[in-house]
């Protein structure tokens, strides 16, 4: 096992090395802050932004035109609201979610020591731990379980950013494409977010 281990590091040390003589090729460390909130199709449904921070990695490749992949740990969901009865009922989501935006972009404004850079792609999640609460609100509440939110889910990211010398800052808005819930009752829920972000270019 550790032979396998050190071949795959062996690998993959190898191909950065490689791809670090590509022009324009950059790869770091980000971290970030997400306002989320949560949308549904029912009007009588409403909802609170919740933030949360993420941490992950970004590669870019290109200058004028690049391709910019990153790995993502992101916390996104919100809280939902609304009144039955004349009783207030809330309900807390929260999706801790591996997110793989793909982005393409291109830089109008490049300097030695200051880009400034536009960008847009699509990002798919794994949500691995899911947290629905409370759970026991009254039947005609649709969200009833954990088994009730998508594992899978797809988004849109467009935004700008700029880069100061090794820093490099984003400012991204995240539009839901898929449903995140996978029940029986016709609920639309969709999660939007605007993210700021931080990076260090190693290379």
């Amino acid at each position: 096992m550790k032979r396998i281990l050190l071949v795959v590091i062996i690998i993959a040390v190898s191909g950065i090395t490689g791809m670090a003589q590509i022009p324009g090729f950059s790869i770091g460390p980000k971290v970030g802050y997400n306002s989320n909130r949560l949308t549904t199709n029912i009007d009588s449904i409403t909802s609170e932004p919740d933030g949360a921070f993420q941490f992950g990695g970004f590669m870019r490749i290109g200058r004028k035109t690049y391709l910019q992949p990153e790995v993502i740990y992101v916390v996104k969901g919100g809280v939902l609201n609304d009144v039955f009865h004349g009783e207030n009922r809330s309900q807390q989501i929260e999706l801790k979610s591996i997110t793989i935006p793909v982005l393409v972009g291109v830089t109008p404004m490049a300097e030695k020591s200051f880009n400034f850079r536009l960008m847009a792609g699509p990002a798919f999640s794994y949500v691995s731990q899911k947290y629905v609460k409370p759970l026991d609100l009254l039947s005609s509440w649709p969200i009833r379980s954990t088994e009730d939110i998508r594992q899978m889910l797809l988004s849109l990211q467009v935004g700008a950013g700029i880069d100061l010398w090794f820093l490099t800052f984003d400012v991204r808005y995240e539009m839901g494409f898929s449903n995140i819930y996978s029940g029986n009752e016709s609920l639309n829920v969709r999660n939007n977010l605007i993210n700021f972000g931080l990076g260090i270019k190693f290379l």
